[in-house]
């Protein structure tokens, strides 16, 4: 299928990891995204100075270990900068607006930039979205694999949500 002959809309979507649920010691140890046009990309972070909080049942969710993160994550400010030139200046879809935010915005405090896009719950799609395509793109979530990774568990969502044009 030519993706560009569709009427299927540019969506983007982000998923985040973290070091833990718990806030506000929890930080972001990984960032993904994926969009309808099947472009995605996804890198670990790097803990900055006084990030030392680790929770083994984060851990144990996600599959990514503390030595990992330090060893193959991205500085702060690399990490800020790249998810800027990556996302630009969109709205950028999240499943869980409230910790995906909290950690969002540490990172870029910590990293002294500012986000270039806005982040946006996933339940706003129905502004972009018609009712026929949000009930099948819910349906169609419900029988994919939750990777929890986040550049998987953001293609997810590209996924159900161009299937729904499938149907």
């Amino acid at each position: 299928m030519d993706i560009l002959s569709t009427n299927i809309p540019f969506i983007t979507f982000l998923d985040i990891e973290a070091s833990g649920l718990e806030q506000p010691s929890s930080y972001p140890i990984e960032i993904g995204w994926a969009d309808t046009f099947g472009n995605n990309e996804g890198f670990l972070i790097r803990p900055f100075r006084g990030w030392d909080h680790w929770d083994p049942l984060a851990e144990a969710i996600h599959g990514i270990t503390r030595d990992e993160i330090i060893e193959h994550g991205l500085h702060i400010i690399d990490a800020a900068e790249k998810l800027n030139d990556m996302l630009g200046f969109e709205t950028v879809f999240c499943d869980a607006l409230d910790t995906d935010y909290f950690w969002l915005k540490k990172l870029y405090e910590a990293s002294g930039k500012e986000p270039s896009f806005k982040l946006a719950d996933i339940y706003q799609l129905h502004k972009i979205l018609s009712d026929e395509h949000m009930a099948s793109m819910k349906t169609i979530l419900k029988d994919l694999p939750i990777p929890h990774r986040a550049q998987s568990d953001a293609a997810r969502y590209a996924e159900a949500v161009v299937s729904s044009y499938q149907i």
